[in-house]
């Protein structure tokens, strides 16, 4: 097996940040409001009340929506390194979650239909206790569940 191909043979630690999917719900509802306002102003007579409204969304909506993908991508990150795993995310509340390697029963990638075609996915993990964490949007979340999962199988076989 290819060293680089795994970060944690290599002694670096796994670490992860957004992945740009996370502007993809804003790019759909620019994209819909835009249709909706040529198809709006295309009409005998134009419907200017939708016209508006979706003038009025584009120019609202579509920069907060903007922003926040904006500032949820600058929070996100993940790091596994030495015997913990250290993840930040959320915004405006930002969540910070340090757990012991050991205290993970399973690190699992999932992906939306999206995520499959342009890549990243969410980082599921389950804890020993039964707790249950699901931090998305990452750009890389199967280094971070290998590393996760190969320190594990390490401590299992030790």
């Amino acid at each position: 097996m290819n060293e680089t191909a795994n970060p944690e043979s290599s002694g670096r630690p796994a670490r992860s940040g957004a992945h740009w999917t996370i502007y993809l719900p804003t790019l759909v509802v620019a994209l819909t409001w835009t249709v909706v306002y040529f198809w709006a102003d295309r009409q005998e007579p134009p419907l200017t009340a939708i016209r508006a409204i979706a003038l009025a969304i584009e120019a609202v909506v579509v920069p907060l929506l903007l922003s926040h993908a904006f500032l949820r991508a600058r929070v996100l990150r993940a790091e596994v390194a030495g015997e913990a795993a250290a993840i930040e995310w959320g915004f405006p509340l930002k969540r910070k979650l340090r757990l012991d390697i050991a205290d993970i029963a399973l690190a699992q990638v999932r992906r939306s239909y999206a995520q499959r075609y342009f890549g990243g996915g969410a980082l599921a993990l389950i804890g020993a206790d039964g707790k249950r964490y699901l931090i998305a949007d990452l750009a890389r979340p199967e280094e971070i569940a290998a590393a996760i999962n190969e320190k594990n199988r390490k401590k299992d076989a030790a």
